[in-house]
């Protein structure tokens, strides 16, 4: 039976999550965990997603995330595709490294994300794997980029506290370690958490039911022009770096195959789009994608599907 389609909202905020396949401790391996997240850096950087919190767990991870370009599908594929290659090639090993399909749950309407964000960073907490006042001192925790703005990079983990009220300066985080503090004190299964998810799951429900429209919306574009959205950009990117390499589309017909030039196009591609390798061979006629991929490996870059 084919795989039900998720539904892309360019607006809404995500709780993802993933189970090491037999709950095997796919990160109790510190530089696996390290790896993961260096994947999830490049993934950010060629999907625009927004990620406010993750945590890395022995043998699963936890992410708040919101994908602006509607491509959290094709985004996770990459991901977890490249963190699987990398994992079972260390270890001469083959098959599934991810329990089944990634689970993805959509913040219902009107819920606080800011609940969400709470939820994921007392994963280690709830687990007895760390302590609160521990967080900032894990690499596993985004709290750990909270308290120290420089190792930031890429993730948003400031806008987290924006959720909530909190400034990002030294007093905003400590504020912030004392609410989660408190949290624990009141929900220290995430019991409370669950319950909150559910009645407003349930009060979503009822209002689509009445309402279908009624659904957070990122603007009035139909479906289909949302899930485009990631496709658009691609292109533009690739009309982009075409014309900063001094070239036009018509020199990708006169000068057919994979010349230097042309592998140098696709890199760039690749690692800020979410372009596969068949579709840049494609598009910039090089020829057989599997001898576009051959010469990029070359060059020390191992591209994602």
């Amino acid at each position: 039976m084919a795989r039900t389609l998720r539904i892309e909202n360019p607006n809404s905020v995500f709780h993802v999550f993933s189970r090491g396949n037999y709950r095997q401790p796919i990160f109790q391996d510190p530089e696996a965990a390290q790896v993961f997240l260096k994947l999830l850096e490049e993934t950010i950087v060629r999907t625009d997603w927004h990620v406010y919190a993750f945590a890395v767990m022995p043998n699963h991870f936890h992410m708040v995330v919101k994908a602006p370009r509607a491509n959290l599908s094709r985004g996770m594929h990459l991901l977890l595709t490249s963190f699987a290659l990398r994992f079972n090639g260390f270890r001469d090993e083959h098959g599934h490294v991810f329990q089944g399909r990634y689970q993805a749950k959509r913040t219902p309407t009107g819920f606080d994300v800011s609940k969400v964000i709470d939820y994921v960073h007392l994963n280690h907490v709830r687990k007895g794997l760390l302590k609160v006042e521990e967080l900032p001192l894990s690499k596993l925790s985004s709290i750990s980029l909270l308290l120290n703005p420089a190792k930031r990079g890429i993730f948003r983990i400031q806008e987290g506290l924006n959720f909530i009220g909190y400034p990002d300066n030294p007093i905003g985080w400590q504020a912030y370690l004392e609410h989660i503090r408190g949290v624990l004190l009141k929900d220290d299964d995430s019991k409370l958490f669950d319950y909150e998810w559910d009645v407003a799951m349930k009060a979503e429900k009822i209002l689509l039911d009445k309402n279908p429209k009624a659904l957070d919306r990122p603007s009035d574009l139909p479906y289909a022009e949302i899930m485009k959205l990631d496709e658009a950009h691609t292109e533009q990117v690739i009309q982009r770096l075409i014309n900063e390499a001094g070239k036009k589309d018509t020199d990708l017909l006169l000068d057919r195959g994979a010349l230097d030039w042309k592998v140098e196009l696709a890199m760039k591609i690749l690692a800020t789009t979410t372009a596969s390798v068949p579709h840049v061979a494609l598009r910039l006629k090089t020829g057989d994608p599997g001898n576009l991929l051959r010469l990029i490996k070359k060059r020390g870059q191992t591209p994602s599907a």
